[in-house]
């Protein structure tokens, strides 16, 4: 159990990032939540066939750091022994492909023990971006994440 001293050393501490360092203006702490990472989910319902599905970040993205793929039961847990119905998936930004049709169970958290696939490329905020999955079978549920500044 926590005593109370240190239940109390988080009273008055700064709101906002940059407030700890003094002197910092309200621009320069601007430009510092600018330049921290973003975080944007989607959820497709992946039909038998091919399956384009556009991608839109916000604005002011300049930077994909990466991403990462989850499927989803039924019921919304997660199936242990990764996807069972697509056999392939690639990703494109403006027009290069990042990722050609490889299986999606490679891009999932049971083959890396990092928190997303590191691709960085740069944004410009009006970016064409795609991901294009494969499904020989059934209807499959996948969860995309995608990381960036």
């Amino acid at each position: 159990m926590k005593k109370y001293n240190d239940m109390m050393d988080n009273i008055n501490t700064p709101q906002f990032p940059g407030q700890q360092v003094k002197g910092f203006s309200i621009e320069q702490i601007r430009t510092l939540i600018k330049k921290q990472q973003r975080v944007k989910g989607y959820a497709y319902s992946v039909a038998t066939g091919t399956n384009d599905f556009n991608i839109q970040l916000s604005g002011n993205a300049r930077i994909f750091l990466g991403l990462a793929l989850i499927p989803r039961g039924a019921t919304g847990s997660s199936y242990p022994a990764g996807f069972q119905q697509i056999a392939s998936m690639s990703f494109k930004i403006n027009n290069e492909i990042i990722i050609e049709t490889i299986d999606p169970n490679f891009m999932t958290y049971l083959l890396t023990n990092d928190e997303y696939y590191y691709l960085p490329r740069p944004l410009s905020g009006t970016d064409q971006i795609t991901i294009t999955f494969q499904n020989p079978g059934a209807t499959e549920l996948a969860n995309l994440i995608i990381y960036y500044i």
